[in-house]
């Protein structure tokens, strides 16, 4: 680790802020003291749990968070898999969700929220794509008024069509946002899918007025970055550079040791972007 500590130092302070998103289940304050000594800025979860939480559950995640040493700014898994934007008869219960999982994101000084959620927001096969898309703006712009309530940035994060069967592309995500037009409403980059998708870096710089937040693994596998050499990832970190984004960015990969791949990660992460 030395000698990725002196690269590391050779190379300057990164511009970008490192997050990792946490596993699921109850924070865990000891672990996040262990990633906040490693050197993440912030932590990530997962944010639909947040609706089914009685007070007191939420109350204890909160006194857990203050004491972990680990600012949680971003959450992941806005809506569970049981709900779709697509059924008529969960229009109250999608709107309270949304509401309920924004607020407490806020109350717990999360301010950026990524609407991923394939299973929620794939288009029926007996729905013209065009009322789909109709359907997921008309969405976006429910979230954007509790966005407004709350101060929350809400992330569109594009999917590899093997996930989900639209906005597959950081492309498509920013044609939707920009459509919108609304300032809470943006776009995240997950170096996984734009892999997956073969879409070019040149958008990077193309719709950078629309990015607020990133994701990392190492393709093809999905794995801790750098596990697999690295070289993907570290033309997408130039790439991003290059656009001129400096903010946050998560990794959200799959693992056996979490907290060993979390520190290698993170090394790769600071050597590399």
């Amino acid at each position: 680790m030395a000698g990725m500590e002196e690269r590391e130092s050779e190379r300057g302070e990164s511009m970008f802020s490192f997050g990792c998103c946490l596993p699921g289940g109850p924070f865990d304050a000891g672990q996040a003291h262990r990633l906040a000594a490693m050197g993440f800025a912030y932590g990530e979860i997962a944010a639909a749990p947040l609706a089914a939480m009685t007070n007191e559950e939420f109350a204890a995640l909160r006194r857990e968070q203050q004491v972990g040493g680990l600012p949680i700014q971003a959450a992941n898994c806005f809506l569970p898999g049981e709900l779709s934007l697509f059924a008529p008869d969960q229009k109250e219960k999608l709107r309270g969700h949304v509401e309920r999982v924004l607020h407490r994101a806020a109350d717990l000084g999360i301010d950026t929220v990524v609407f991923g959620s394939g299973g929620a927001r794939r288009i029926p096969k007996d729905t013209p794509r065009e009322v789909g898309e109709d359907v997921i703006a008309d969405f976006l712009t429910l979230c954007s008024r509790f966005c407004a309530q709350t101060g929350v940035t809400l992330v569109i994060e594009p999917l590899n069509k093997t996930e989900c069967n639209v906005l597959n592309t950081v492309e498509e995500a920013a044609r939707l946002a920009r459509r919108l037009d609304l300032p809470q409403i943006r776009v995240l980059a997950d170096a996984y899918h734009v892999f997956c998708e073969q879409e070019d870096f040149s958008v990077l710089s193309r719709e950078r007025e629309w990015l607020a937040h990133i994701h990392v693994a190492e393709p093809p596998g999905r794995m801790v970055p750098g596990a697999d050499g690295g070289a993907y990832l570290a033309c997408f970190g130039k790439a991003l550079r290059e656009a001129g984004y400096d903010g946050r960015v998560s990794i959200e990969c799959r693992w056996e040791h979490f907290e060993a791949e979390m520190e290698q990660g993170l090394h790769f992460l600071k050597k590399s972007f």
